[in-house]
């Protein structure tokens, strides 16, 4: 058996102000980014856009790196008072801009799931809530549920999962990937590499 390299944990978070901190913009054009990326080694997330006034006219553009590398737009709508996130997974962000003036403050950040590169999971911990729940990887190629772990109705229990062998595999192809789900889990942790 040789050595293995290049393992990295990752938790699934999110981030409500990563890429942009409390703005009201009065016009059109590109908002100042304070972060890029929203974690090392190629995970994405999807943008979250939180509006505290009426923004439901709004579009905002965001413009980035996807998960296989190549360059991703999405508009993603702003709301009336509260949050709008998009469907794409941005493993880095380039700009940001809005189509007009915001009736309030607008914060953008990341969360909903967490979508891991093509990697193998060796090693996945959580932290169970009240509720039984589960922690799923399912693989964007072809929407199979690669991992599927139920977890105990009992708050605040820790358990690991160790995966035999060299672990599983995210995707079939370096621009595959996969998505995490959580449900009623408290806290997640996946050892990669």
């Amino acid at each position: 058996m040789g050595m293995q390299g290049d393992v990295f944990a990752v938790t699934v978070g999110s981030d409500t102000n990563f890429y942009v901190e409390s703005v009201t913009p009065t016009g059109a054009g590109a908002l100042t980014l304070a972060n890029t990326r929203p974690g090392l080694n190629g995970i994405g997330y999807q943008v979250i856009v939180t509006c505290a006034g009426d923004d439901a006219g709004r579009t905002f553009t965001v413009v980035g790196l996807g998960m296989d590398g190549n360059a991703l737009t999405e508009d993603i709508s702003g709301a009336n008072a509260g949050a709008t996130t998009g469907s794409s997974y941005f493993a880095q962000i380039t700009s940001i801009s809005v189509d007009d003036a915001t009736d309030g403050a607008v914060t953008i950040g990341y969360g909903g799931n967490l979508a891991l590169p093509k990697t193998r999971v060796k090693y996945v911990y959580f932290v169970s809530s009240a509720s039984a729940g589960t922690v799923t990887l399912t693989r964007n190629s072809d929407s199979a549920a690669i991992l599927s772990i139920p977890t105990p109705a009992t708050a605040n229990t820790t358990d690991g999962i160790l995966m035999p062998g060299d672990g599983i595999s995210t995707a079939y192809t370096p621009t595959d990937y996969s998505v995490v789900t959580l449900s009623n889990v408290t806290a997640t942790t996946f050892i990669c590499g």
